[in-house]
């Protein structure tokens, strides 16, 4: 009988023989049968259980090896991550000590919870000094008035701000500019946690900027304030003034004689003029008034709380004493005057542009009184000054509109009282005011700079004139032409003259040059250069106004002069004035000792004319012996055929 083997065992443990068991006793193999198959089931179920408890482990092994791989490869992560944060945070902390810049966060009420160290190494505070403070306007740093205002606007939005520009005070008291950049903070519900954001320092950028300002603001050559800063002033002491209620001058001075120098000697001697002048003018005002140059010789002072004319005709005395001073130029000495205009605050003007209009005006009116001298604006100045601006406007287009003509005065022999020659002088015949004087419109061109024009087109004309003349069959003088200091001092002289001859076929000895004494003095060696120069094309040379600049035999002697011409004011004292006459008499001495011819200028009464031929005065011109008159009238006394030769 088949039974299990445990079953077989058991029973032949007890005796019993599964294989005896009778078929008879069918009721007993059953039994067994059953028994059996009960230890079948049991260890098929005990398979089952020990097949799936292995795999179960099997798994579980698996399982839990993968999860050791998976922490080992999870904790190597970590531990890369947190090496490289590590060196992130090193890298951070690292550019941060090394620049300029650090990091900041605020709270909702914009009080500081955290600054780096960057704000320590800056300006020497405590970053720990800040932690719970709120960077206000005014308690703690400085910004302009309307970058603050943006901030808070911005602020209160709740908005990022970029790059906004202040100033705080470092421990030592030295000034840290500083520009900031900050964006809100949000919690994960949208409610408003503070700022947080970044500081750099750009003190040297701001510096850098701020001396590029004050550059922009200063005249580089006398280190006086320029135009735009003083006009900035200006506005800012009209607001003061207005505000309590005082009263201020402003000054306007030109340098008399500065275009001669400047022309003469060149710009590096008129740039040392300058700066000298600048000196004496910030030495005799106060430290609390203003001296500014606003351009070429113009100088501007602004004098506050000097509203008192007694005042401000003592200070303007003071500044052309300075002005008047000698000063060593290229080994010469020289003597530079200067004209002061002033207007006043508010009693003139109340902008600053027309407080400058009307010192401008004021100045005009000094150098027309003489110069050297101070005058204060008027009413009836602003007419006078509106005249000479329309005058000056309108001779800028005398020369292209041919406005200009030449008049001319007889030179007479102070022997026999014929005409030896003349001296050409300039007029204008202005389209609406008829004839103008040269004596108004000759120092108007002089400062503005329109002689050189004008006396080019004197050469031309004359030259011309010659030429008609000639061609006319008259006998022909010769001319006497004047040279102003910037037509001699130009380049252009000598070139405008032979072009002149050239263009009109006129012999050089029929025209003769003259120049005053301080236009040759200017620049010694080089009025030699030209005076030669001319003395070669054959121009005869005559020194005007003699006696009343430097009268010097030695500059006689070293330039190629033919004549002196004795200025007007020492014949005026003819024949009664001693000194007169005693001045006069050496003057025609000296000169004659020389080889030099002498003519006397001014010549208006017979007294005068005798007092001349008794000194043995060789030419004369004046109202006595004919005035200044057109060509058509002077070539009636030139006559026809050969005439007489020109005196040497």
């Amino acid at each position: 009988m088949d039974v299990h083997p445990l079953l077989r065992r058991q029973l032949k443990r007890i005796g019993i023989a599964p294989d005896a068991v009778g078929a008879h006793d069918a009721a007993w193999a059953e039994l067994l049968q059953r028994v059996s198959r009960v230890y079948e089931d049991h260890d098929q179920e005990r398979y089952l259980l020990e097949r799936s408890q292995a795999l179960v482990s099997q798994e579980m092994s698996e399982l839990n090896a993968a999860l050791r791989a998976e922490r080992d490869l999870l904790d190597e992560r970590v531990r890369e991550r947190t090496a490289a944060l590590s060196v992130s945070e090193g890298r951070l902390a690292s550019l941060l000590s090394l620049s300029a810049d650090w990091i900041w966060e605020q709270d909702e009420q914009l009080r500081f919870t955290y600054i780096s160290e960057g704000i320590e190494q800056l300006t020497g505070l405590p970053a720990s000094m800040f932690i719970g403070q709120v960077r206000r306007a005014g308690a703690g740093f400085t910004a302009a008035p309307e970058a603050v205002a943006e901030l808070e606007s911005t602020l209160a939005r709740r908005e990022p701000f970029r790059d906004f520009g202040y100033r705080i005070m470092r421990l030592d008291g030295r000034p840290c500019h500083i520009v900031s950049s900050g964006e809100p903070v949000w919690s994960a519900e949208g409610v408003f946690k503070g700022y947080r954001g970044v500081g750099r320092d750009v003190t040297q950028a701001a510096v850098a900027e701020l001396k590029v300002q004050e550059l922009a603001r200063i005249d580089s050559l006398t280190g006086l304030p320029n135009r735009s800063r003083f006009l900035g002033e200006l506005d800012r002491a009209i607001v003061r003034a207005r505000r309590h209620g005082t009263r201020f001058a402003v000054c306007f001075m030109d340098l008399d004689r500065f275009k001669i120098i400047n022309d003469t000697l060149g710009h590096a001697a008129g740039d040392e003029l300058l700066k000298t002048m600048a000196a004496r003018l910030g030495a005799t005002v106060r430290a609390s008034d203003l001296v500014a140059r606003l351009g070429g010789d113009e100088f501007v002072l602004l004098l506050e709380e000097s509203g008192q004319t007694d005042t401000l005709q003592a200070t303007a005395q003071r500044l052309l004493q300075a002005i008047a001073q000698p000063l060593q130029l290229q080994a010469h000495t020289y003597l530079v005057t200067g004209s002061v205009g002033i207007s006043l605050y508010p009693d003139h003007a109340q902008d600053a542009a027309t407080l400058l209009r009307q010192a401008d005006a004021a100045m005009y009116l000094a150098k027309s009184k003489g110069k050297n001298n101070a005058q204060i604006y008027t009413a009836e100045l602003a007419e006078s000054a509106a005249r000479q601006f329309e005058l000056e406007t309108a001779l800028r287009q005398a020369v292209p509109r041919d406005e200009l003509l030449l008049h001319y005065q007889p030179k007479v022999s102070v022997a026999n009282g014929r005409m030896l020659g003349m001296e050409a002088l300039v007029r204008w015949r202005h389209p609406v005011r008829g004839m103008v004087g040269p004596d108004e419109f000759i120092p108007v061109a002089e400062e503005r700079g329109l002689i050189v024009e004008i006396g080019r087109w004197v050469m031309q004309a004359a030259c011309r004139q010659v030429r008609e003349w000639r061609d006319a069959g008259l006998h022909v003088l010769p001319v006497a032409v004047n040279l102003s200091a910037r037509q001699f001092a130009s380049d252009a002289l000598l070139p405008d003259l032979e072009q002149a001859f050239r263009k009109y076929s006129v012999n050089p000895q029929d025209i003769q040059v003259e120049l005053t004494e301080s236009v040759l003095m200017a620049d010694p060696a080089r009025a030699s250069a030209v005076l030669q120069h001319l003395h070669a094309l054959g121009v005869r040379i005559a020194i005007d106004d003699f006696g009343t600049g430097y009268s010097s035999l030695s500059y006689l002697k070293r330039f190629p002069a033919h004549t002196v011409k004795i200025d007007r004011s020492f014949i005026r004292g003819l024949p009664l004035d001693a000194n007169d006459l005693a001045i006069v008499r050496a003057v025609i001495a000296m000169a004659h000792t020389l080889g030099l011819q002498v003519v006397a200028e001014g010549v208006e009464t017979e007294a005068q004319f005798t007092a001349l031929r008794e000194l043995g005065c060789d030419e004369a011109q004046g109202y006595l012996l004919g005035a200044p008159m057109p060509a058509d009238a002077l070539a009636t006394r030139l006559g026809p055929g050969p005439g007489l030769p020109a005196a040497d």
